[in-house]
């Protein structure tokens, strides 16, 4: 009974004294994990620097192959201005024909004019396309695939088709505009300096050749058009104005018959460059053996963490040996 009852007035966490073993583990220091882990690292790198300088070595020299095996680029520009529009039309006539200039097909002058349009000109789809058919770039942009001797395509490799090399010339082409001066800079980069430059002036040639080909045949239908009407106005005001139109036409038509820079104007024209711009072998040499440090750092990291599971699996036998720990 009385030790029941001692039992019953004892503190429930008081009962009576721990047993068992305990093991005290003092708190952990990161600064000194942080100090060991460095100081490992140092001498594991030093133990492996022969290792480290062949990585470094090895893949600065591949990548040093293999830009010498990549075709020099060359980089050719040319900086045009667009020609000046000729409006000779007053305000105050343009009011009063624009209904017949629009059915006649005249610009008068909205809308940003031959500047807007020659700019798109150039950077289009359809230019590419024409330029490639014009001068049968087709083998050039292909070479790998052309056989110069037989003239026809490689034996057993795709056939490029039209689209896929308007895509490649537009990719070696670059237009840029200053909205401040209007200038156009215009640049291709190819592997032959001289087809370089020539591709340069001749795209220009061939825009300018383009929209004096499309408002010749404008002034032509405009022509048509205006001398039906005169034949059909019967106040004295209409038959002015129409004159007045037929007029700017026929001025139009001579322009672009005459005028050989027609949309741009050569302010720098292209020239074969002597300086190639491709491909960065110094680049490229640093960039493989920066890639073949990480590598060699990777692989000594790797190798290190698998030697240390490793070891951290094995338990001292009664002789202080190493064996692999039971469950």
């Amino acid at each position: 009974m009385r030790n029941q009852d001692d039992n019953m007035h004892a503190a429930p966490g008081l009962e009576s004294p721990p047993a068992g073993y305990f093991l005290v583990v003092p708190p952990k220091d990161d600064e000194d994990d942080d100090a060991i882990d460095l100081v490992q690292t140092v001498a594991i790198l030093r133990g492996h620097w022969k290792l480290l300088l062949c990585a470094v070595v090895l893949g600065g020299v591949i990548a040093a192959g293999i830009s010498l095996q990549m075709r020099n680029v060359f980089r050719a520009q040319a900086i045009v201005a667009p020609t000046a529009e000729n409006n000779s039309s007053g305000d105050s006539m343009k009011k009063g024909l624009g209904g017949i200039a629009e059915l006649a097909g005249i610009d008068l002058g909205g809308g940003g004019g031959r500047k807007v349009e020659a700019l798109a000109t150039l950077m289009s789809p359809g230019l590419a396309r024409e330029f490639i058919t014009k001068y049968d770039l087709m083998p050039i942009l292909y070479s790998e695939r052309w056989d110069p001797v037989a003239k026809r395509w490689k034996t057993g490799v795709k056939v490029p088709t039209l689209e896929m090399g308007i895509k490649r010339f537009r990719d070696k082409r670059t237009v840029n505009e200053n909205t401040k001066s209007g200038l156009v800079t215009v640049t291709v980069e190819w592997y032959s300096p001289d087809i370089a430059a020539k591709w340069t002036m001749d795209m220009i040639d061939l825009v300018n050749e383009r929209m004096r080909s499309a408002d010749i045949r404008t002034a032509h239908s405009s022509l048509d058009y205006l001398n039906r009407e005169m034949a059909n106005a019967n106040t004295v005001e209409l038959r002015q104005a129409i004159s007045h139109l037929t007029e700017e036409q026929i001025n139009n038509e001579m322009m672009a018959n005459v005028q050989r820079d027609y949309a741009y104007h050569f302010i720098d024209g292209a020239v074969p460059p002597e300086i190639r711009t491709g491909p960065k072998r110094t680049w490229i040499t640093i960039g493989g053996a920066v890639i073949g440090l990480l590598l060699g750092l990777s692989y000594i990291t790797l190798r290190w963490r698998l030697a240390r599971a490793r070891s951290s699996t094995l338990v001292p036998d009664a002789q202080g040996r190493r064996s692999p720990g039971a469950d």
